[in-house]
């Protein structure tokens, strides 16, 4: 299982930052319809070193609008899920590891993503 984890990073890796953030915000969307906002949003944070806080930055300065951040009964912070991929967006502005950090969020959660023509 760890070459082709390796043989998924190197792929991976070797991709645009475009294609990166593609696939980041499918599996952000995907990740979220499949495990809940609140375990995406999670997740997504782990893999990028984000807090609540860091996590609403990233998405406010991506482009998404701040009223839709809240709190789930679950206690998880929760948003849309069309909103979700622009703190992919927001990430690639204020942290220079982005790229880094949306290839471990992609290798980390290969098994949630669904892969679409």
């Amino acid at each position: 299982m760890e070459s082709d984890e390796k043989a998924y990073r190197a792929m991976v890796a070797a991709q645009s930052d475009e294609q990166i953030d593609t696939w980041a915000g499918d599996l952000f969307m995907d990740f979220a319809k499949r495990l809940g906002v609140g375990n995406a949003i999670e997740q997504f944070g782990a893999a990028a070193k984000l807090d609540a806080r860091g996590f609403q930055r990233a998405l406010l300065v991506g482009g998404g609008p701040d009223h839709v951040i809240g709190i789930d009964t679950a206690g998880q912070l929760a948003a849309p899920i069309f909103e979700l991929p622009k703190a992919i967006a927001g990430l690639r502005k204020i942290d220079p590891d982005a790229r880094a950090k949306l290839v471990n969020f992609l290798v980390e959660h290969r098994e949630v993503m669904s892969y679409t023509a």
